[in-house]
């Protein structure tokens, strides 16, 4: 009887130290979110303020240079302001995009034929959150005169977007991005006149 007793207790003893079998359960959960296609595309030119560098968006379509006033220092005709011209998606993320330029010239007061296309200037640059960068392929400046099919893909803006300078020609050797060789000033050298031409800007979202 003893014996009986002392085995029953053992068998206890050991099923009350027996470990818990460990319970795991597995959930998977997908996080996702869309980031929105911009829908169209804005094309927006500003008045920049030379000397205090304040842009004023405007609404029309009219890149006036007006008045210009003869520099007695280098003695050329510069205006008070240049302009910019923005290009980006708009209500989205571009996934790709196409933008080219002409220049179409128009009057032209000079006898040989030298309009505002060759005393202006464009410069292409791509704006992000920490600065510009200028596209040097191409230019990043150049003569507006020049500019007959110029093609800049969204690659090339990717993580941010297109910018372009429109500007008199200054042939200042100090400028961040210096006017090109052949450009040309506006001087008493030129017919008064009117001068004029279409810059057309085209761009699709592919």
């Amino acid at each position: 009887m003893l014996k009986k007793n002392i085995t029953c207790f053992f068998i206890l003893s050991l099923l009350l130290a027996a470990p818990a079998i460990a319970q795991t359960t597995t959930k998977s959960f997908t996080v996702s979110a869309t980031v929105p296609a911009a829908a169209s595309i804005g094309i927006n030119a500003f008045s920049v303020n030379s000397s205090t560098n304040i842009f004023t968006p405007i609404t029309g379509t009219f890149l006036n240079f007006n008045p210009l006033n003869l520099d007695p220092v280098s003695n050329i005709y510069l205006p008070n302001h240049f302009w910019v011209i923005d290009i980006s998606g708009q209500g989205g993320a571009v996934g790709n995009m196409s933008t080219t330029f002409e220049f179409r010239p128009g009057l032209t007061p000079n006898v040989n034929g030298h309009g505002i296309g060759h005393k202006t200037t464009l410069t292409f640059v791509k704006v992000t959150s920490v600065g510009e960068v200028g596209l040097i392929a191409h230019g990043p400046k150049q003569r507006v005169v020049d500019i007959t099919g110029e093609t800049i893909l969204g690659s090339e803006t990717s993580g941010g977007f297109l910018r372009c300078y429109l500007g008199i020609v200054t042939m200042d050797p100090n400028a961040v991005y210096p006017d090109p060789n052949n450009a040309e000033v506006f001087s008493n050298a030129d017919a008064p006149g009117n001068y004029d031409g279409i810059l057309l800007i085209s761009s699709t979202l592919l």
